[in-house]
């Protein structure tokens, strides 16, 4: 490394210091003002001493960083995000305009990688500007039921699905991309409501035949669209309809569990050899797997038959989301693990030995950041499992 290099990453670290500096400042100044204190009788309350608030390296420490949010009734993660915000979000300079494709490509982007969360900040974002057209501002409320479905917040993704097919209804799709913002709000307003019988068991029919008809209008569509061009995003959406409405016929039950379970299987024969399938064809053949596991934990009554079915989606499920890179499905296939785990132990009334390896812990670990609701179950994971390398 030379010597001009050097000289030139001390210098942006300074800079960064100096930064984080003015921003704690900032902070600091805020909760003054909310507080309706002074600068002493803050330190006093986040147990500093009043001249030495703001440290040289403008890193302060996370107790700190705690006890400030809680002064400024913060979310921790608020008062972090804004520290180590990179220099042009520091309201110095206006922003520059994002156009609404840029974001749905952002929003995309996070969406590979499950960050669900950045996909709902960058859509709600670019939702809250008024240069959108309305054909564009569909696409993203589309975008943003599949990041709410994706983190199982479900009366948002039904809310804004159900919201686009209102307007659908008044005013049909003409163009492709409608008629694409239609499938898709037909496909999550379908597969949120097969989640939400598992919550709400009292309206399982009512909301299993809404789902099923949703899913099953989404399915045609899909088909349609994909006949006029090839889209190999459309014909995995259509694959997928297909394996949640057997799932969701169990449910209602106008199909017999151990049928729907030989009907999945026989599909996933087909994926034997997944080098043959696109990415989207393949994602959908994952799903299968975990409805299957969803129709065997809630249906089946023979351990046995139970295991067996369970050992055979969460293999392939697990082969096809790591060869996906797909959080939300890696997510499915450690939670459905963990449900087995305690259903079989709670049956046989013996600790049965969970055993993982490195890579399932980086596995758990990501998805715990990246969905919280998992983070209990993954916590248990990690406590009660032997890893090994």
């Amino acid at each position: 490394m030379t010597r001009t290099t050097l000289e030139t990453q001390d210098i942006e670290a300074l800079a960064a210091a100096a930064l984080r500096r003015r921003r704690l400042e900032q902070m600091l100044g805020l909760a003054i003002a909310y507080r309706k204190c002074t600068r002493k009788e803050l330190a006093r309350t986040l147990g500093r001493d009043p001249t030495k608030l703001v440290p040289g390296t403008g890193i302060p420490k996370l107790d700190f960083v705690v006890e400030l949010a809680t002064v400024l009734d913060w979310p921790v993660g608020d008062v972090i995000d804004y520290l180590w915000a990179p220099p042009d979000g520091d309201g110095d300079e206006p922003d520059a305009p994002t156009t609404a494709a840029a974001h749905i490509r952002e929003a995309r982007r996070c969406r590979d990688d499950g960050r669900y969360r950045e996909v709902i900040d960058s859509v709600t974002r670019r939702l809250a500007e008024p240069d959108i057209s309305p054909a564009q501002r569909r696409a993203l409320q589309a975008v943003l039921a599949d990041a709410y479905y994706a983190l199982w917040s479900l009366v948002e993704a039904l809310a804004i699905s159900r919201d686009l097919l209102d307007g659908y209804r008044t005013n049909p799709p003409q163009t492709r991309q409608d008629k694409r913002t239609h499938a898709f709000a037909l496909y999550h307003s379908g597969q949120t409501q097969r989640r939400m019988m598992f919550f709400e068991p009292r309206r399982t029919r009512s909301l299993g035949k809404a789902a099923r008809r949703d899913l099953q209008a989404a399915l045609v569509l899909c088909r349609r669209l994909s006949l006029d061009r090839d889209d190999p995003q459309l014909e995995g959406m259509a694959d997928t309809c297909v394996g949640a409405m057997i799932e969701t016929d169990v449910a209602i039950g106008t199909s017999r569990p151990l049928d729907a379970l030989s009907q999945l299987m026989a599909g996933l024969e087909q994926v034997r050899d997944t080098t043959t399938f696109c990415a989207q064809r393949l994602e959908s053949y994952g799903w299968w797997c975990i409805y299957g596991c969803n129709i065997a934990l809630r249906h089946l009554d023979d351990e046995r038959a139970l295991q067996q079915h369970m050992a055979i989606f969460t293999n392939k499920a697990d082969e096809i989301s790591n060869l996906l890179d797909d959080w939300p499905m890696r997510e499915r296939v450690f939670t459905m693990q963990h449900t087995q785990w305690e259903r079989a132990t709670g049956s046989t009334g013996f600790e049965i030995p969970v055993i993982i390896d490195s890579d399932d812990v980086r596995i758990i670990t990501g998805a715990m950041g990246r969905f919280p609701f998992f983070k209990e179950t993954g916590w248990k994971i990690l406590r009660t499992a032997q890893v090994i390398e």
